[in-house]
């Protein structure tokens, strides 16, 4: 679905609300008196059905919510969705003012444009000056530290790397200190079946050498793509200059100035590379290209005899969002003091660059549409649970939390602002991306899975919790493939559950892993599992139950994990 058709498909979108709030679902058969207080609340799990999920997915996801970017419109429409829906189940509000929301202030850094000036190293002549703004191109394309004020000299290094093994010595005799250092992008580890540089030299290891240790103030990338495609990504990054970018918790905020000195990295224009190395055009860097290639022990960096000044016009603003947060209150006199938190994040990352269909709106189905309509599933089950004279013992806060896209934002301030004290919290059940299978799974013919991050790592008393009500619900494959502390992915820390844990808070992340539509136009509604989803949310359900049932509360008892958060807390 394109952008374009926005106002077309709000009518859609209307009737998809109206579907949902036209009455309820019941039980196929009522609860057994005869059984316990924990057999019967699970039971209420057969209202997590395709039926409820699939409509309200299908609205949070819709073109009309803008891609749910924060501090955008579309988050604040999808806020104000969530909690009509928690409004009708009868949750209680416990957000700022007897309302569903947790207000928060983001700063952010607003970039109105970037100047990029080369001229001779005389000061004589301006070889190029450029200007990127909205509507504007400019011939380079910030790749990293956007932002940063940088002048300086350029040197031409070649591939800008050191074998010595090989007799590549690019970078010898060089003095790179505060210059600018421009570089083909490509590192020729083998050429046509020759080993031209070691395999352990990457891109990493060369930005590395170059700015730490050589001292560059800032590294130009020669790309391998043609003019147009340059122009075209060009225009591309444009259409964010204008916008707030790199936002952080405005309590948190350090001040950090405008136009900074730190490291810069950029893409420059293949025509005006060669210009700058004193060729014709992209078909005479591309021949300089291959003859570097074919003498590539031979070549020394050397000055190029011009200067690169960018200088970024921008601005810190506040950019104002909220968590949403609905509250179920426990049944036990005793015990409701103390809560079971279920997040789920709803925002996503907007309104972006447009796919091979032309659609540029970010829909998040599974990023974390699938999550937060599955809590949603949860909630109005244990509604109706509540309605018959059900509660769970222990109190269950459903809080859905904006800024994870930029840094689990919504999480941190909440778990620094707690609505109800971090002492009291027992548990975290974070859930994020439920609505489909991964390559790899899919691969090897598994659906019915999920991926499981803490637990076990953190808390025997969780694992055990966990898995008995999997028996007792979804019956999933409860996959430890990520469940490591020591998993290069560092998924334990990745998501909103970190912020619990880094206080003490026992976790499980409900996890499908990423697939081929991850952040992009299309992860849509009609690509989700939903016959999955409903398994994940119904084993999601059913350790929610567990927990608030449970005698004693989980106990971190994990000393990895206990020394791990002791040291990165704060």
């Amino acid at each position: 679905m394109k952008y374009a058709s926005r106002f077309i498909l709000v009518a859609g979108m209307a009737l998809a609300l109206g579907a949902c709030s036209t009455g309820r679902e019941s039980l196929t058969e009522p609860p057994s008196t005869d059984a316990g207080p924990t057999e019967r609340l699970l039971s209420y799990q057969e209202l997590i059905t395709e039926e409820y999920l699939r409509p309200r997915l299908t609205a949070f996801s819709h073109d009309s919510m803008e891609g749910r970017e924060t501090g955008t419109r579309g988050l604040r429409m999808a806020a104000d969705y969530l909690a009509r829906e928690y409004r009708e189940l009868g949750l209680q509000p416990v957000g700022d003012n007897n309302s569903y929301f947790q207000h928060f202030e983001l700063n952010a850094t607003r970039t109105d444009s970037a100047v990029y000036v080369v001229r001779d190293t005389t000061g004589s002549r301006v070889l190029s000056r450029s200007v990127a703004a909205p509507g504007s191109r400019a011939r380079f394309v910030p790749a990293f530290g956007g932002g940063t004020d940088v002048s300086g000299e350029v040197v031409f290094a070649g591939f800008g790397v050191n074998d010595p093994e090989r007799g590549v010595q690019h970078l010898e005799g060089a003095s790179l200190q505060d210059k600018w250092v421009m570089v083909y992008e490509d590192i020729p580890g083998v050429v046509e079946g020759d080993t031209l540089l070691s395999p352990d030299i990457d891109s990493r290891s060369r930005f590395r050498s170059l700015l730490n240790e050589a001292g560059a103030r800032g590294v130009l990338l020669i790309p391998g793509m043609s003019a147009a495609e340059f122009e075209e990504s060009a225009a591309e990054e444009a259409v964010g200059y204008g916008e707030p970018q790199g936002m952080r918790l405005a309590y948190r905020d350090r001040g950090s100035e405008n136009g900074s000195m730190g490291p810069a990295l950029n893409v420059v224009h293949p025509v005006l590379a060669a210009e700058m190395l004193g060729l014709e055009g992209e078909g005479a860097l591309r021949s300089h290209h291959d003859r570097l290639l074919e003498e590539i022990a031979g070549f020394r960096a050397r000055p190029t005899g011009y200067s690169l000044e960018q200088n970024f016009h921008t601005s810190t603003v506040t950019v104002p969002t909220k968590n949403v947060a609905a509250f179920l209150e426990g049944g036990d006199p005793e015990l409701k003091d103390e809560v079971v938190v279920l997040t789920s994040h709803y925002d996503h990352v907007g309104i972006g660059q447009p796919d091979e269909n032309g659609d540029r709106i970010y829909n998040g189905a599974d990023d974390d549409g699938s999550g937060t309509i599955g809590l949603l599933n949860v909630a109005r089950a244990l509604a109706e649970a509540r309605d018959d004279g059900l509660r769970p013992q222990r109190s269950i806060l459903f809080l859905n939390v904006a800024g994870e896209e930029k840094g689990l934002l919504g999480s941190r301030y909440y778990s620094d602002h707690p609505i109800f004290p971090i002492e009291k919290t027992v548990t975290n059940l974070n859930v994020d991306m439920i609505g489909r299978v991964d390559r790899q799974q899919e691969e090897q013919g598994v659906s019915d899975y999920t991926y499981i991050i803490g637990g076990r790592i953190i808390s025997s008393d969780l694992a055990r919790l966990l898995e008995e009500a999997n028996e007792r619900s979804g019956k999933l494959v409860l996959s430890d493939r990520y469940n490591d502390l020591r998993d290069p992915n560092q998924f334990y820390r990745r998501s909103d559950h970190w912020n619990f844990g880094r206080l003490g808070v026992p976790f499980v992340f409900f996890f499908t892993g990423v697939h081929e539509d991850y952040h992009r136009p299309s992860d849509e509604v009609h690509k989700i599992r939903f016959d999955m989803l409903v398994r994940r949310t119904q084993t999601i359900y059913a350790s929610a139950v567990l927990v608030a049932n449970s005698e004693d509360p989980p106990v971190v008892d994990n000393q990895e994990f206990i020394e791990i958060t002791r040291t990165e807390s704060r």
